[in-house]
């Protein structure tokens, strides 16, 4: 029980400093998906279309366990929690791509999104395919 509180604490320490570099960073967005991409990864934990399933960002954080959704979810927290970043109003879009049928969850934030690459790209660039399901305007955090 010890040893868990202190890797609770640890995570979220480095996610409080994660949110305090975000305020100046020169590439928020790749910083803030740096840090996600690099914690521990599970199949399935949080059932995307069922809001009432989904941890508070300090839930997240201190469970430490990150399907596809919650490294998502977890990413859009984090900025949501930043001076910088407070009045974005994200969207969470659960998407499915009718040619391949691969389901894809997606972080929007202003003319960005996150989650079909790798990479940040404009939102623009999403292929005509993605149909999406069910898009969530997430609620100010401040």
């Amino acid at each position: 029980m010890i040893v868990e509180d202190r890797l609770s604490q640890q995570n979220l320490s480095a996610w409080y400093n994660l949110r305090q570099q975000l305020e100046t960073a020169a590439d928020p967005l790749g910083d803030v998906t740096n840090f996600f991409q690099r914690l521990p990864r599970v199949k399935r934990y949080t059932d995307p279309y069922d809001e009432n399933t989904w941890p508070t960002p300090w839930e997240l954080i201190t469970e430490n366990e990150y399907c596809d959704f919650n490294r998502i979810l977890g990413m859009c927290y984090t900025l949501q929690l930043t001076e910088r970043f407070k009045n974005c109003h994200p969207t969470i879009n659960v998407a499915i791509d009718r040619i391949n049928k691969t389901v894809y969850y997606l972080l929007l934030v202003e003319d960005k999104v996150y989650g079909y690459d790798d990479d940040w790209i404009n939102v623009k660039t999403l292929p005509k395919s993605l149909k999406s399901q069910k898009i969530y305007a997430m609620k100010t955090l401040h």
